[in-house]
């Protein structure tokens, strides 16, 4: 039980990180008075939550079981490897030298993209998403970590109940 609990935090952590960074981001755009910002942020969870049950069940009860399996279910071997499984996933599917020869791109009015090569901007860019959801990762395996390895306290040593 303890470790469906432990799993259902780790696709919940992220979820609560992305939706409120998303919320602070429709109140800097929006006026606050605006009722679709509501709208659009539960759109967003609703969608962050599929995505993070997708990687927590697609990848991370996997890397959980191979931890496990070689008997290297440490607080740092976990943070680690959410980490990782956060982050790859990103740094491949935008990995930016796939783009044809001639695409040109720009964020806030600066090249990041020039005649399908990324600048020094889109690279820190690139770099910047992939730490963000590697940081998305770590976060969900330290709650996953936190509730999964937290002392039980309603049994004694001697496997009695506790009063």
């Amino acid at each position: 039980m303890k470790l469906t609990v432990a799993f259902l935090t780790a696709i919940l952590v992220p979820v609560g990180l992305m939706a409120g960074w998303y919320l602070w981001g429709q109140f800097a755009i929006f006026k606050p008075d605006d009722p679709y910002i509501w709208i659009r942020t539960g759109h967003f969870l609703i969608l962050c939550a599929l995505i993070s049950a997708a990687f927590v069940l697609a990848l991370g009860i996997p890397a959980y079981l191979l931890l496990r399996w070689r008997n290297a279910v440490r607080w740092w071997s976990t943070i680690a490897s959410g980490f990782v499984l956060g982050a790859a996933p990103i740094a491949i599917f935008t990995w930016p030298l796939q783009y044809p020869k001639g695409a040109s791109a720009s964020f806030d009015g600066i090249a990041t993209l020039v005649n399908g090569t990324p600048t020094f901007a889109g690279w820190l860019q690139y770099l910047e998403s992939v730490a963000f959801f590697g940081a998305c990762g770590a976060a969900s395996a330290t709650a996953f970590w936190l509730v999964a390895r937290r002392p039980n306290h309603s049994f004694k040593a001697d496997g009695s109940a506790a009063a």
